[in-house]
């Protein structure tokens, strides 16, 4: 299982940032578009628990699409999602939230996963430059989020 993580801290209240990262039509918009393609709700009426999302990405020139189910949420807290169909053999996401003042909040992501044995995702992906495609928009994901939530 590889792990990665990033954090970052937005200068906006946790409620705000909290509803940002939770909405699943914002995944488009964050992800690079070299990697998110589109990203929309399959099942459910909001973004709380057992709620599926389909992603449709771009990895190495090549489309993939996964399936994601919100698997805990816990307001202004903690956001888990994991992969119930896709490309990776397990995929889980764990963003936390902690308010750092009445004005700013902290993000702590992890992205825990492992790539499968076979398939196309393997074929054009070695361990390594999935891990580092996958920190890098982690890490541009957040700054764009930054971005937005702190511009007037």
């Amino acid at each position: 299982m590889t792990k990665i993580q990033a954090e970052i801290i937005i200068n906006a209240p946790i409620g705000k940032v909290f509803e940002y990262y939770t909405n699943p039509d914002n995944i488009k918009q964050s992800w690079p578009s070299d990697i998110i393609k589109k990203s929309e709700r399959i099942s459910g009426q909001s973004n709380e628990e057992g709620v599926e999302m389909k992603v449709e990405g771009q990895y190495m020139g090549k489309r993939e699409e996964m399936v994601i189910e919100i698997t805990e949420k816990d307001q202004n807290n903690r956001l888990v999602t994991r992969q119930t169909e896709g490309p990776f053999q397990t995929w889980e996401s764990i963003q936390e939230f902690q308010s750092n003042g009445e004005k700013a909040t902290l993000v702590k992501h992890v992205i825990n996963y492992q790539l499968p044995k076979t398939g196309k995702i393997v074929n054009f992906l070695t361990g390594s430059q999935s891990e580092d495609k996958l920190r890098q928009g982690m890490e541009q994901a957040a700054q764009t989020v930054k971005q937005k939530l702190e511009s007037p």
